[in-house]
Order: C-alpha cells, then structure tokens, then sequence
C-alpha cells in the first residue's frame, strides 16, 4: 500500500517507541495504518500481540480491526514462516482490542475492590 505523509509518519513513530493516539475522519485510513503499525511492532519483537491495547467506538470496528490485524499476521506469518509470528497468531484471538467502553467495564470489574464498590454492580444500557 502506498501511504500519505502523515500515515507514514505515524508509521515511522514505531522507532521512537511511543504510544500514539490516532483520530481522523472516516475513510482517511486510519484503520490500515493501525493495521500495519501492530503488526510491523509485533513482526519486529517490539511487543506481543497480547500486549497490545486498541480502543475503539464501536463494537463493529474493533472486531473489524481485530479481523483485519489477524489476517495481516497470517499472511506474513505463512508468507516468510517467521516462528515468532506463527506464536503471536496463537494468542492473537485474545488480544486487548475492544470498545472503550467494555475496556473501563473490564478494568473497573478486575478492580472494583480497589475502587470500593459493589462486585456485583451493573451497567446500564441506553433503554434504562
């Protein structure tokens, strides 16, 4: 794929490792260049797959992104039968990439003695 300057340089910021906040609007590319930037880091053995956290909006998008960073892993991995790659697939399934939302959710019930509050609170959904 041939990136734009500011996809590159988002691309390029892997060397500086830093965590990056990427906001554009629809259609800019965003989603392939997120793409491509956790699997150049997980390719690289700059991180695992696991170790990786992605927030997105909505629900459809972050299973599209999972989806989309799973085959792009396959395709390398099968492509140059890199050993570190063919793991990473194996927990790639479990990787942190999730709504904003279920993420707070997750942290707040792996850590609700902390924040002093019921176990067994509930969310509401937009009806309530």
């Amino acid at each position: 794929m041939k990136w734009n300057d500011k996809q590159r340089k988002i691309l390029d910021s892997i060397a500086l490792d830093r965590n990056i906040l990427v906001s554009a609007a629809a259609g800019s590319g965003k989603t392939a260049v997120l793409v491509e930037r956790i699997v150049n880091s997980v390719a690289e053995g700059r991180c695992g797959i696991d170790e990786v956290l992605v927030v997105t909006f909505t629900k459809a998008a972050a299973a599209q992104m999972k989806g989309k960073i799973i085959a792009e892993m396959e395709k390398r991995a099968y492509a140059t039968q890199d050993a570190r790659l063919i793991r990473q697939l194996s927990v790639a399934p479990n990787a942190d990439i999730s709504t904003i939302d279920s993420f707070c959710n997750r942290v707040v019930r792996e850590n609700f003695q902390m924040a002093g509050i019921d176990p067994a609170y509930g969310v509401f959904d937009s009806g309530e």
